[in-house]
């Protein structure tokens, strides 16, 4: 019985030591500190692949034929020189 609560404390103290000896070894802090940049790394160039996706398939959509035109009147306000603008006040809520 005794023999037994012995093994039990010495591989309890085993596994103690271990850990103190892996907690505080410089080089273990520092590979669980790059293990962690990386995986924050990684995820961020996730994010930042789909991102470009996202922009290049924007930059095609803004190159087709008319695009460019078509964004400058509509959010620019550009007109053609020989051009009449007509605006016209958005209907109030009572109007409707």
């Amino acid at each position: 019985m005794q023999l037994k609560r012995h093994k039990a404390k010495l591989k309890c103290a085993i596994l103690i030591l271990l850990a103190a000896f892996l907690l505080l070894n410089r080089g273990f802090r520092s590979l669980t500190k790059n293990y962690l940049e990386f995986r924050r790394l990684s995820g961020r160039k996730t994010e930042l692949e789909a991102e470009k996706l996202g922009l290049e398939k924007n930059l095609r959509a803004m190159k087709a034929p008319g695009q460019v035109e078509y964004t400058a009147r509509k959010e620019l306000g550009f007109i053609k020189p020989d051009e009449l603008e007509y605006r016209f006040n958005p209907p109030e809520k009572n109007d409707k």
